[in-house]
């Protein structure tokens, strides 16, 4: 078998996932998993730093532990399990079915995630009602789980869902906060409310990422796309927030991002007066 990885020097990293010292800098330590993917799944659809999402026979997908001896990747499922099931079935919300022996069991959504699906076609074929209703949608996704007691966490457009009629669902829990169940989530950069990094998230932190996923919805790129990151912290840090006079909802979006709403409720009301006719707007042109 050829091998996944090489130490500096040229030789191969074991597959044993164990952490090997480099033999010519023996500070870099390298491990090296033989990938794997559980009885039944076809294909890898997605996946992230700690799992993979694979399809199954039935067309549902499977979410499964990238390393299957890692204690913390094992402890982020049970976590996703255990508020999922709090949780219950609600339309913002991906639908589970169950934990299974090599992962948790989930509803395909057919479209995928939102952003995948926005970078994948012309930006004139969703219109700007279908936008509007995509933000609403994910407010109310967010003033479900907090009337829940739960925090995301981890709220950006790779974690809301497209299903067959475009409605938007909210996904991926392993990182999120529920009670005494932490799964120690954190925003990136562009979604990230300037704060203390040990500091425990909380429903403002879940707003401010609401605020910069409406902002993609609406834009098709991340605030200060085009900036380091460091430098996109240094103008949150400040209050110097990208400007948002062109952009459909803006005035929502700085409310979340300033703090000036309590909760998502509110973002859901102000977003529902923008765009009255939602219930028979909100199509993609062209399907």
């Amino acid at each position: 078998m050829k091998p996944f990885a090489y130490f500096s020097d040229g030789t191969p990293v074991p597959l044993d996932g164990q952490f090997h010292a480099d033999p010519l800098d023996p500070s870099n330590l390298i491990r090296c998993l033989e990938p794997w993917t559980p009885p039944g799944v076809s294909t890898i659809i997605s996946g992230g730093n700690t799992a993979h999402v694979g399809l199954l026979p039935d067309g549902s997908v499977l979410k499964f532990p990238i390393d299957r001896l890692d204690s913390f990747s094992k402890k982020a499922l049970d976590i996703e399990h255990c508020i999922l099931s709090h949780l219950g079935e609600h339309n913002r919300i991906v639908r589970y079915l169950g934990r299974e022996e090599h992962g948790l069991r989930f509803q395909r959504a057919a479209k995928g995630d939102v952003r995948r699906y926005i970078q994948a076609i012309e930006p004139h074929i969703i219109s700007p009602q279908l936008r509007i209703k995509w933000s609403t949608q994910a407010a109310e996704a967010l003033a479900f789980i907090h009337s829940r007691g739960v925090i995301h966490c981890d709220i950006h457009p790779n974690n809301f869902l497209l299903d067959d009629a475009f409605d938007l669902q909210l996904c991926d829990f392993s990182g999120s906060l529920f009670g005494n169940l932490d799964g120690t989530g954190m925003e990136s950069i562009r979604f990230f409310l300037p704060r203390d990094p040990l500091a425990t998230p909380t429903i403002r932190s879940d707003l401010f990422a609401l605020g910069s996923t409406i902002y993609y919805i609406m834009s098709g790129c991340e605030p200060y796309d085009t900036l380091a990151e460091s430098e996109v912290t240094a103008r949150y840090t400040r209050g110097d927030f990208p400007a948002i006079d062109s952009i459909p909802c803006g005035r929502v979006i700085m409310s979340c991002w300033k703090g000036d709403v309590e909760d998502a409720n509110e973002v859901f009301q102000a977003l529902s007066d923008e765009g009255p006719g939602l219930s028979v707007a909100g199509q993609v042109r062209g399907f």
